[in-house]
């Protein structure tokens, strides 16, 4: 399980990219938005930084109230979007997906602040319910960037996106059995091993396109940057659901 300093680390440097997906997106026509989001990109540059000293209440309730104004902005975009009122190149659902997880984060943090018996059974069907959908629809964006001449990496990209949700539908329906049973038996366990084998060969994917993006040799206009960021979330909910077995 990861430690405080680590999951704020970990969890402001995915903001940190959020921000320079949304400025690399934008018009430059569209410089008040760009100016806001190169703002929050330095906040969680500098929370990135400080997230190796001595954690303090005062810290976290800092990062939180940032976070609060970064979700409405987030918010604002998206209304945007559905009224077709801004350039940008990104759909509203991958900005609604950084909400996701700036709440996730957010949520994170006021466990930190505020700590509390957790049920564990409960807490492990919460994580694939967040990292399951989160990870197929990275496999889905996947596509946007890839070229479509590259068959075969988008056909792997979709099996990822296809069986990520079939994990979904299980842990949705595990999670309302279990609620209204409150029994639980070696089907969860079964549910980390199929999710941790899955997460752990999409990593292994995101690595190899990483590394072609680099070298320069896979076709279409994926930034490096995208599946580093997959990469280190796929790590994230991988070493979340060890946590689980130990």
């Amino acid at each position: 399980m990861l430690s405080n300093n680590e999951t704020i680390c970990f969890w402001s440097g995915i903001m940190r990219d959020h921000e320079e997906f949304l400025t690399l997106s934008l018009s430059v026509n569209e410089m008040e938005l760009i100016e806001t989001a190169n703002f929050f990109k330095e906040e969680f540059t500098k929370i990135h930084n400080l997230s190796n000293n001595n954690i303090t209440g005062d810290f976290i309730n800092e990062v939180m109230s940032l976070l609060v104004n970064f979700i409405e902005f987030k918010r604002y975009i998206i209304q945007k979007l559905l009224m077709c009122a801004i350039n940008i190149s990104l759909p509203p659902s991958f900005i609604n997906h950084m909400i996701n997880e700036a709440q996730e984060f957010y949520e994170t943090l006021e466990s930190i602040r505020r700590p509390k018996a957790v049920n564990t059974v409960e807490e492990n069907i919460k994580l694939h319910k967040v990292w399951l959908p989160d990870s197929s629809g990275h496999a889905t964006s996947l596509l946007m960037f890839i070229d479509a001449v590259e068959a075969f990496d988008r056909e792997e990209a979709r099996r990822f996106a296809c069986d990520f949700n079939k994990l979904f539908i299980k842990a949705n329906e595990l999670g309302i059995m279990i609620d209204r049973t409150n029994m639980s038996n070696g089907a969860l366990k079964y549910l980390n091993e199929q999710s941790k084998n899955k997460i752990s060969d999409f990593i292994y994917f995101l690595s190899r396109i990483k590394e072609l993006r680099i070298q320069c040799k896979l076709l279409g206009n994926l930034m490096p940057l995208i599946p580093d960021h997959m990469i280190r979330e796929a790590q994230y909910y991988l070493s979340s659901i060890q946590s689980f077995n130990e």
